[in-house]
C-alpha cells in the first residue's frame, strides 16, 4: 500500500507480519541489511512495540508529533529483527 508521509510517499504494510515485512524488501530492492521504518498513530500506540520509551522521547513526542519527528527506540519481541535489520 502507497502512503504519504511528511517528505514522500512510503510502501507500507504491516509491521507485525514478517511475510508483509520480507515483500517490501522485495518490492523495493532492499537489502535485508537497511532497516524499516515504523510508523505509529500517538506514543500510546509506540509503547506498544519497544521496551523503553524514555522521559525525553516522550516530550519531544508530545511536542513534535504528529510530524516529522522520527525516535530510534529499543524495540520489543513483537517487532521481528527482520524489521530493524
Amino acid at each position: 500500500m502507497g502512503i504519504p508521509t511528511e517528505t514522500v510517499y512510503g510502501l507500507a504494510a504491516n509491521a507485525l507480519d514478517e511475510k508483509a515485512v520480507v515483500k517490501i524488501f522485495e518490492a523495493k530492492s532492499r537489502p535485508f541489511f537497511d532497516p524499516l521504518i515504523v510508523h505509529v498513530a500517538n506514543t500510546d500506540m509506540a509503547k506498544e512495540y519497544v521496551t523503553h520509551f524514555s522521559e525525553k522521547a516522550l516530550i519531544l513526542a508530545n511536542h513534535f508529533w504528529p510530524g516529522p519527528l522520527t525516535l530510534l527506540l529499543p524495540k520489543n519481541e513483537k517487532i521481528s529483527d527482520l524489521v530493524t535489520s
